[in-house]
């Protein structure tokens, strides 16, 4: 068997990108001072890397570098919207395709809070909120947030995020952009939301346990985490100036260094070529799995306006084992299952079996499809009679 095939971006990238381990290993070996935390050539050089690294991050993602906040990941930083902002009795609109990074922090503040939760159905395969119905939704009640992925994890398919941002108005949105920073073309600034949640490790081809989160201007919620920041030092309330006020105790140094080597990567490249290269994968894959019997393509079909991620279903088959069988027999590595993202599979009609996901990057190439279509092909002919 050849060498193994990565297809599992949309959980984790790898390879990460060129450059991100040296920039790790070059801070802890040179550079890992507590940034902030004193005014020794360490922590002079610590705080050096970390501000660097917010501009770059802002830049690629159109934000203001001192509103670009480093937190430890994507699922942090939208429960540091959703837990600051939301009170007892507000509502909230969120679309059907959420991660449980919203639903779950949605549904705890639903039972402690009394948060009231509206559910937009969408429209289309992949169930996408439309602008009409999300001023419909905004029209009903008084609306505290409404919450939206730039893109689905389960499908791939993208948002407008900008239109249903403009529909929301004046009521401020949180974007959840895991899946598509550093994959889709994203310009904070013009979306109009109110914030913006990503992770490093994912589209942006960096670390994990470094995410990131955008705030507007005008956009302010409290934090969620309260502690040492290196600054008014004297003071025991915490500094309401950012990013101090959102980032306390000692940062994920190694990480933002590694994230910020990766954004450069991403940039150099230019994420408009990145994601044509990975939508041409998703539909080389999707044109040779529709050709097979018993295979469903989730979400399709495929606009300008998709991830590299590719669901698809198997008819007959037990997708977990079918997983494992195409990485021990076809070294293809991707995921089956609800992706942590049940209502979505609700809505999609894929729960509560799932669906196979296959997500192409940076590093794939146009046979790596081929292979996976092969390998479909060859588990449809040879497949263990448990599958069904």
């Amino acid at each position: 068997m050849s060498a193994p095939i990565y297809l599992d971006g949309a959980a984790t990238s790898f390879p990460k990108a060129p450059g991100v381990p040296e920039a790790v290993a070059d801070f802890l070996r040179s550079s890992a001072g507590n940034p902030g935390r004193g005014g020794h050539r360490l922590t002079v050089a610590a705080s050096r890397v970390v501000e660097a690294a917010r501009t770059s991050v802002a830049t690629l993602l159109g934000g203001d570098p001192e509103r670009t906040l480093f937190v430890p990941g994507c699922t942090f930083a939208l429960n540091t919207v959703l837990f600051g902002l939301l009170g007892p009795g507000d509502r909230v609109v969120c679309s059907a395709l959420e991660h449980n990074a919203v639903m779950r922090p949605l549904r705890a503040l639903e039972a402690g809070r009394g948060v009231r939760i509206r559910v937009l159905r969408g429209e289309g395969p992949a169930a996408l909120p439309t602008v009409d119905e999300v001023r419909a939704a905004i029209a009903e009640a008084p609306t505290r947030l409404v919450v939206l992925p730039h893109a689905s994890n389960v499908s791939g398919a993208v948002l407008p995020i900008a239109a249903l941002t403009a529909a929301a108005a004046p009521v401020p949105v949180l974007i959840d952009a895991a899946q598509s920073a550093g994959s889709v073309a994203l310009d904070f600034a013009a979306t109009g939301a109110a914030a913006l949640c990503c992770s490093g490790h994912k589209g942006l081809l960096g670390p994990t346990g470094i995410g990131v989160l955008l705030l507007a201007p005008w956009f302010s919620p409290p934090p969620l985490v309260l502690g040492g920041t290196g600054s008014r030092s004297a003071s025991e309330e915490m500094p309401d100036a950012l990013p101090d006020a959102f980032e306390a105790g000692t940062p994920n140094t190694a990480g933002i260094a590694g994230l910020a080597a990766a954004c450069a990567w991403v940039a150099d490249r230019g994420v408009d070529a990145l994601h044509a290269h990975a939508l041409a994968l998703v539909r080389r894959g999707a044109e040779g799995l529709a050709g097979l019997p018993g295979v469903e393509l989730v979400g399709g079909p495929f606009p300008d306006a998709h991830t590299g991620t590719l669901s698809f279903r198997v008819h007959g088959a037990d997708l977990g084992e079918m997983a494992l069988w195409l990485d021990r027999e076809a070294g293809l590595q991707l995921r089956a299952g609800l992706h942590c993202a049940p209502a979505a599979h609700r809505r999609l009609g894929t729960f509560p079996d799932g669906t196979l996901r296959a997500a192409f990057g940076p590093f794939n190439a146009m046979e790596h499809a081929d292979s996976l279509v092969a390998a479909v092909a060859r588990y449809q002919r040879e497949r263990p009679s448990t599958s069904g």
